[in-house]
């Protein structure tokens, strides 16, 4: 296989001393959802090798014995997340979480090849390799654990307006710089608060698409996201995303730091050269 062409930093993750490293926004690799966004701007990889950048407004949806209307329906916070010690919370994990949740959970529901096989309480369960576990938290273990019951089919979904999502990668960030060639910039419509993406200039890292579909990867120096967007335009982007910004920013290519980032970071976008 050929080695990667280029590298960038890619979504926001606890990074601060004590936390998990997890990432903020949605990732998904080799079509499998590992992650949600609760924010942002998402670029998706479609099957057919079409890249969108898009408004992240992903939800989880779970049906019971193949209905997701009341009482079978239920619902995620998130997958693979580390819940707040006291918080109430209720999220999925996969097997690329690890063997076991880490924790102990309130109330599991353990699902394998598409059924209810276990449900347990106080327990670090193992999460099987052909399933996951829904893990829940204080008030929503009154809210949804009594739907629950060995023996019942069970999936879930994601869905954003209404359409079942489906890409073989995602990423997701932002606030979107550009929109069919024109800045277009709304931190807060996106429910970003933080001022450095609100109103500060920092080092900001971006992903752009010509109308070529060809993917620009830049880091711009003392910018705000706003100057940030101009700056991709004028290198030819008509679709542009912010990404993990300050120290986070990093971009490698053949090899090579172009920029080398302040801290070690938890995830990254890979461009992979085109096969000949």
């Amino acid at each position: 296989m050929a080695a990667a062409q280029c590298a960038m930093n890619g979504s926001f993750f606890a990074a601060y001393p004590g936390e998990t490293g997890e990432p903020y926004g949605t990732v998904a690799i080799n079509g499998k959802l590992l992650h949600v966004g609760r924010v942002g701007t998402r670029m998706d990889v479609l099957a057919g090798g079409k890249v969108q950048i898009v408004r992240d407004r992903l939800e989880i949806r779970g049906s019971l014995n193949g209905s997701d209307a009341y009482p079978h329906n239920w619902y995620a916070y998130n997958l693979n997340q580390t819940p707040s010690p006291g918080g109430s919370s209720v999220y999925i994990y996969t097997p690329e979480r690890g063997p076991t949740l880490g924790f102990r959970a309130e109330l599991a529901v353990v699902a394998r090849g598409g059924r209810v096989t276990r449900i347990s309480r106080g327990e670090d369960v193992t999460i099987p390799g052909d399933g996951f576990v829904i893990a829940m938290q204080r008030k929503e273990v009154e809210i949804l654990g009594w739907k629950f019951a060995v023996g019942q089919r069970i999936a879930y979904r994601a869905v954003q307006d209404g359409v079942t999502f489906e890409s073989r990668f995602s990423l997701g960030a932002g606030p979107r710089l550009l929109q069919r060639g024109a800045v277009s910039v709304n931190p807060i419509a996106e429910g970003f608060r933080d001022p450095k993406i609100l109103s500060l200039r920092g080092r900001r890292s971006v992903v752009g698409l010509t109308g070529a579909n060809e993917i620009i990867l830049a880091v711009i120096d003392h910018a705000t996201v706003t100057e940030a967007a101009g700056v991709t335009k004028n290198l030819g982007a008509v679709e542009a995303m912010n990404l993990d910004d300050n120290a986070s920013s990093g971009l490698v290519c053949d090899g090579r730091y172009l920029v080398q980032p302040g801290r070690q970071v938890a995830n990254a976008l890979v461009v992979w050269p085109v096969p000949r």
